[in-house]
Order: structure tokens, then C-alpha cells, then sequence
């Protein structure tokens, strides 16, 4: 039911538009980066992941704000990140951290792992709302064929250290039934080529299990099992979305080399 919903909700604002998925990934965003707290330092010190959450939810903002205002450039996004950046360490002084360069780091993984991808989904929709739709939907079908194939035929650990239930025949599988997703997009949107196709399925395959092993890495030298519990069935925001945190902008630097 969770997933249901999540994808009727994924969909709904996709068609509504840009602005109505950036209204749908922003609460995402800003709960996502307080998980990505707990994963970096650990619970417990509730201002400093508050503050996380404030972090990753500007940097959403600040990324998604050029989709919408050309005059908002990548300059004025790197300005930003600095301001914030400053702005953190003086705050972290303030508290009296006892290392503040360690609390920095976590911010910068926040803004650069958590908020760019979400900010930069808007992105996709200025090659339209089926560029958007399409990387969803190689997105779940990778996640679900490598799960089916791995569950089914799967014999080769992947990499058992980060992710013992991973295995090479579904890493396979998922990023083969991507690409077939991607086969099926090509026939009926063509604003990207057969060829460019299967590359976006290629990339969203291999990019989402690499987030999704970066996570799971996360998680296990933190020893929690998933990185929250607001998604029954789930777990965390971070569980869901992993691996299109790392899929979504290096297919939307693939796609911005192609045109």
C-alpha cells in the first residue's frame, strides 16, 4: 500500500507539473536529509540535525529555483552554498562543537547526496513531463527486476560486505529489463532516440544500484537496518529514494551532453 501510494502521488504531480513535484519532493527532501543525519553522526543532538533538515531543504530550493527563473544561475547556486557553508561553521563554533570540520562534512554529503538530486529533479521537465515519468518508471523497474531476478536465480554475491541479499545476476537482470523499459519509451516518446534511450536506461540501472549500495554501506556502519520508519514497509525516505539520488543527475548530465 505504501508503495501505491507513493507512486500515485509520484505520477500525480509529475502530470500536474514541475512546480507540483518540487511541492511533492521538498517535505521528501528536508525528512530525507535529517535521516541522512542519523546516518553520518547518529542520533541525538536534535539543533544540529534540525539544522540538517533546513540545509538540505535551501539546497533543494536552490538548485530547483534555475528550472524556473533563467537569471538564476549555477553562480548564484555556488554563491549559496558558500553562504551556507559559513554560516553553518560559525553556528557549529557557536554551540561549541568539538569538531566542526566532521559536522561541515555531513552538511556538504546533505546538500550534494540529499538536496541536489532533489532539487535537480525539476530538472527533467524541461525535456518534458515523459522524460520525467520515463526515468521513474526505469527507476522502479530496475529496483523490482533486481530484486525478482536476484530472488529467483541469483547464486553471485554482488558485494556481500555492503549488501549480503545483492547479486550479480540481479544487478544484471534489473539493468536488462531497464533497458527494456527504455526499448518500450523509445516507441512511444521520441524525443530521445532508441539509442539515447537504452543509454538512459543503461545509466539509471548501474547509477540506482550504486546509490542504493552507498546507502546500504551507510547503514551498516551506523548498524541500523533501515534509515527511518515514516514508510511502512519501507522504512526510511532515504530507502525509497536511494537509488535515485544518484541516478537522477548523472542521467541529467548524460542528457545534457546529448543536447
Amino acid at each position: 500500500m505504501t508503495g501505491a501510494v507513493y507512486v500515485a502521488l509520484t505520477l500525480g504531480a509529475a502530470f500536474a507539473g514541475p512546480f507540483t513535484t518540487l511541492l511533492l519532493f521538498l517535505p521528501v527532501c528536508v525528512i530525507a536529509s535529517g535521516e541522512m543525519y542519523d546516518l553520518v553522526h547518529g542520533p541525538g543532538n536534535a539543533s544540529a540535525r534540525a539544522w540538517s533538515m533546513i540545509v538540505g531543504g535551501v539546497a533543494c530550493l536552490s538548485v530547483a529555483l534555475g528550472s524556473f527563473d533563467a537569471d538564476w544561475t549555477a553562480d548564484y547556486v555556488a554563491g549559496l552554498t558558500c553562504l551556507v557553508l559559513i554560516v553553518s561553521f560559525v553556528w557549529l563554533l557557536l554551540q561549541g562543537s568539538n569538531d566542526p570540520a566532521r559536522e561541515v562534512g555531513g552538511l556538504l554529503i546533505v546538500m550534494f547526496f540529499v538536496g541536489l538530486p532533489f532539487g535537480s529533479a525539476v530538472w527533467f521537465f524541461a525535456h518534458g513531463t515523459w522524460l520525467f515519468v520515463g526515468f521513474m518508471f526505469m527507476l522502479w523497474t530496475n529496483d523490482t527486476g533486481a530484486y525478482l531476478v536476484g530472488r529467483t536465480i541469483g547464486r553471485t554475491k554482488l558485494l556481500p560486505a555492503v549488501s549480503p541479499k545483492k547479486t550479480v545476476e540481479g544487478f544484471v537482470g534489473g539493468v536488462l529489463l531497464t533497458m527494456g523499459v527504455a526499448y518500450l519509451l523509445s516507441r512511444y516518446q521520441p524525443m530521445l532516440s532508441l539509442g539515447e534511450w537504452l543509454g538512459c536506461g543503461a545509466i539509471v540501472g548501474i547509477t540506482s544500484t550504486l546509490g542504493d549500495l552507498l546507502e546500504s554501506a551507510l547503514k551498516r556502519a551506523r548498524g541500523v537496518k533501515d534509515s527511518g520508519k515514516i514508510l511502512p514497509g519501507h522504512g526510511g525516505m532515504l530507502d525509497r529514494f536511494d537509488g535515485f539520488l544518484l541516478a537522477g543527475p548523472v542521467l541529467l548530465i548524460y542528457l545534457r551532453l546529448l543536447h
